[in-house]
């Protein structure tokens, strides 16, 4: 062991799972917070939305990589799940004193580029009809979402800068 815990959200998840193992192949102590207990892992079973069960899940931990989310689309989850919830990690991560939260965002934030052109073309696969050079998305390119699972994410990254700046 490296000494080092942390703590993944959604763990339960494919990404969230295949983080969680990797990580711990490397040594590292993982703590999963996740609805359903995690086989193998330590798990603190409760709901991102509710901020002092999730609570206890924080102590003792370096690293928090937050990856729970909700896919669906009922908007009103999205904004309860993946905004309140994304607020709830990055506060109780402050509370407990931990040093590094990552935030797993998406290409959810940029997908609606795709029915504008250039990208539209792109998507197509008639590349060699756009002009060069060709366009380039980036993370100078501004947000643009397709639906409010998009929304919900480019809201956590901007939580995200704000944690980083006001708290470390």
């Amino acid at each position: 062991m490296n000494g080092k815990k942390i703590l993944i959200t959604g763990m339960s998840g494919l990404i969230g799972g295949i983080v969680g193992r990797h990580l711990d192949s490397l040594g590292y102590e993982i703590r999963a917070l996740n609805r359903s207990q995690v086989e193998g892992f330590d798990t603190v079973q409760a709901d991102i939305t509710d901020l002092d069960a999730i609570g206890p899940a924080f102590e003792n931990i370096d690293t928090v990589i937050h990856l729970a989310a909700y896919l669906g689309d009922d908007d009103l989850a999205q904004i309860n799940i993946n905004i309140t919830g994304t607020y709830n990690i990055f506060e109780a991560a402050k509370n407990a004193g931990v040093k590094r939260v990552i935030f797993g965002s998406s290409g959810a934030t940029m997908m609606a580029a795709e029915r504008h052109e250039p990208f539209k073309t792109m998507v197509e696969g008639r590349i060699e009809d756009i002009s060069k050079p060709r366009p380039m998305m980036n993370h100078l390119s501004p947000p643009h979402p397709d639906r409010m699972y998009g929304v919900a994410k480019i809201a956590g990254e901007a939580m995200a800068r704000l944690f980083a700046e006001h708290h470390g």
